[in-house]
């Protein structure tokens, strides 16, 4: 929830029921809402909302204060597009390059023109764990841990190794190459990794949590007047 651009309040979980919301309604006056979900979202949830307030549905025909350039602007998801909303939202004119580490690892670049190019989708530090377990007969399941040693000594230090230092390796890689291309980027962080990979990545970065929050409240504030 935000209040004159800042955020007041955020709650998370991993299922959004309508009675939560209606508490919210018992203690906020909301004035409008931006429902964005990348899945199909709870019908209940979005009646809801509309029965109540002006709401806009983020899809690939929300107007959005930014260029899109992507190819397939229908296959965005949804939580890219917000994020680097919220990345020009918090630095206007500039090459900012969005990393969200979360059941993925998403790399979205917009220039300082706000033209958003596009990026790259990985599979993040989970999947990398599930996938080598589920897809080998004998290699047991990692965990999300970083090793002194970047060389495993063990078959298990060895996977955890490759999955976590490889993935450092992978965003750093990717970094230089934004920065070869394009030249001065500030890089944004976030998503539910973000925490893990913070201190280990060497290139100067943001830490943001809230990032993908603070583009879809931008992509509210400018589609108001519509509603």
């Amino acid at each position: 929830m935000f209040q004159q651009g800042k955020e007041i309040f955020d709650w998370k979980s991993k299922k959004l029921l309508v009675r939560d919301i209606k508490e919210w309604q018992s203690n906020y006056k909301f004035e409008n809402v931006i429902l964005s979900s990348t899945r199909n979202a709870n019908h209940r949830i979005e009646s809801h909302l509309s029965n109540h307030y002006p709401l806009i549905k983020l899809d690939h025909l929300t107007p959005v204060p930014i260029k899109n350039k992507y190819k397939t602007p229908e296959t965005l998801g949804r939580d890219r597009i917000a994020g680097v909303v919220g990345a020009q939202t918090l630095f206007p004119k500039t090459n900012c390059l969005v990393i969200d580490a979360g059941t993925c690892i998403t790399f979205d670049f917009i220039n300082a023109k706000g033209h958003y190019l596009g990026g790259n989708i990985s599979p993040g530090i989970l999947l990398r764990l599930k996938a080598m377990n589920t897809f080998t007969d004998k290699l047991p399941l990692g965990s999300s841990i970083f090793h002194k040693d970047f060389i495993g000594k063990s078959t298990i230090t060895a996977i955890e190794n490759g999955a976590m230092w490889g993935t450092i390796g992978e965003i750093e890689s990717f970094i230089s190459r934004i920065q070869g291309k394009y030249g001065d980027i500030n890089v944004i962080l976030t998503g539910g990794d973000a925490s893990i990979f913070a201190k280990k990545i060497k290139t100067k970065i943001f830490v943001l949590s809230n990032l993908l929050m603070i583009g879809l409240n931008e992509i509210l504030r400018y589609n108001a007047a519509k509603l």
